[in-house]
């Protein structure tokens, strides 16, 4: 493992690009967005002591509780090409080390989705001789229920030449078999395809679950859309909905985008960035520059605020284009302030798994703090760096539910605690008294901040 210095979140992208909301929409940060410490380079994904194979996409998803990677098109050596093909990590602490299901004697990997009668007749005849069929799977897995899951693929007709036809989206059951008590996974692909190529691509970007409905976004051109569809209807089309900008309809045509210009990318859920910003996105634009973007939204509908975050570099080919950049969730520790990413060296590189390491003075650490014996629904709200907070700077005062609620976020571990038990022994009181009066609604404003500005300002 080596350590790979990027140059800081602002310096990577014209500011002014994202002052124009090239990269992102309406939502803000609760800092000034994440900034990188070091980013640890673990290497290849790849079989220990095994051949490298080259391979792209390397998105992980996870079904039964074990962790998978889904490659596209992987280049066996000497024993051919597999369009897709899937390893399984045994060891989530060793997240570079994955290994084949279904490899043979002379190693070549069978593909997950596979080609079916009707295609395989389609390539008999003269004029498909030298095409193949390719289904790629870059909107990953989303589990339903323990060990099944279903996937969005991209079929696409690959000629000798270079040329790629796209096909459209069609839809795939995946499994796991548990008899075996094995990783082994078997996939049943759906009859037809599920969106044309006129239409959204969507679950082919990204999907995930969430309060038992499949959230979907799909790329047309350079625009990116979203539909929804409760989990047990995944292969059903009239049951999907489309964000038309304000809510779900069910006419695909009234959809309308809620992102611009990224190639891949993952959206997930998750309090990296504190409670009132859960969904996380991290992605490449479509620019060819490499750059690894994140973003916050507060709804799954966005709007965004997504900001460049670091060029990603290859490893046998430095100053290639990096492409299909992923996060890793599972192996994200938000304690220790640590992002795993992975990202695509081309040809004969490989999918490179990395540790973004955020500073830890601008790490948005929260913690919560009830206010039981505080009456009304006062709360107040800091949303700002550690340092930040020994200024008694960028305090805002919010009503929150009952109970009321202190959100405190930024600084070490330590640091973190210490503001906590200040805040604890001195908050209860200043609240009390300030509820007590007229006109809080008015003043709350004012005399609060002050307060706090009184209290952080002794640890300067």
């Amino acid at each position: 493992m080596s350590n790979l210095h990027m140059s800081p979140m602002n310096q990577a992208t014209p500011h002014d690009l994202v002052e124009q909301g090239r990269y992102g929409g309406q939502a803000k940060w609760l800092t000034d967005g994440p900034k990188i410490k070091d980013i640890e380079m673990l290497g290849y994904v790849e079989p220990p002591d095994q051949p490298h194979f080259s391979r792209d996409i390397g998105r992980s998803f996870s079904l039964d509780g074990r962790i998978y990677y889904m490659f596209g098109d992987t280049f066996c050596n000497d024993a051919g090409l597999s369009s897709n093909t899937v390893q399984w990590v045994p060891d989530h602490n060793k997240p570079q080390n994955a290994y084949y299901l279904a490899k043979n004697e002379v190693g070549f990997v069978a593909p997950l989705i596979e080609i079916n009668s009707d295609e395989r007749q389609e390539l008999t005849h003269p004029v498909n001789e030298d095409k193949r069929f390719a289904f790629w799977c870059f909107g990953g897995v989303v589990e339903v229920s323990p060990g099944i899951g279903w996937t969005w693929y991209q079929k696409h007709i690959i000629s000798k030449d270079g040329r790629d036809d796209l096909c459209g989206v069609g839809v795939a059951r995946i499994s796991r078999n548990k008899d075996k008590q094995t990783a082994e996974l078997s996939c049943v692909r759906m009859p037809g395809l599920m969106f044309d190529k006129q239409m959204p691509l969507f679950g082919s970007f990204s999907a995930l679950i969430h309060d038992d409905m499949v959230y979907l976004w799909g790329q047309r051109g350079a625009e990116i859309f979203l539909a929804r569809v409760t989990k047990d209807c995944c292969h059903q089309f009239h049951r999907y909905e489309f964000w038309n900008g304000r809510n779900y309809v069910f006419n695909i045509e009234k959809a309308k985008p809620v992102m611009t210009d990224f190639q891949q990318g993952q959206i997930f859920e998750s309090h990296l960035f504190g409670p009132r910003l859960p969904w996380v996105f991290v992605g490449v634009t479509k620019w060819a520059d490499s750059m690894v973007m994140i973003g916050v939204a507060s709804r799954v509908e966005g709007p965004w605020d997504i900001r460049p975050l670091f060029r990603a570099q290859g490893i046998k080919q430095p100053d290639a284009y990096q492409y299909c950049v992923y996060p890793h969730p599972w192996a994200t520790d938000r304690m220790k302030n640590e992002l795993l990413v992975s990202w695509c060296d081309p040809w004969p590189g490989g999918v490179i798994l990395a540790k973004v390491k955020f500073d830890a003075h601008d790490r948005v650490f929260w913690a919560s703090i009830a206010m039981d014996s505080c009456s009304g629904q006062v709360a107040l709200s800091t949303a700002m760096k550690a340092h930040e907070v020994s200024r008694g700077t960028q305090i805002e005062c919010t009503n929150l539910a009952n109970p009321p609620r202190l959100y405190l976020a930024g600084g070490d571990d330590y640091t973190v605690q210490m503001a906590l038990n200040e805040v604890r022994s001195h908050m209860v009181r200043a609240i009390e008294k300030e509820t007590s009066a007229a006109g809080i609604e008015k003043r709350r404003g004012s005399s609060l901040i002050g307060f706090l500005v009184k209290v952080f300002g002794r640890r300067n």
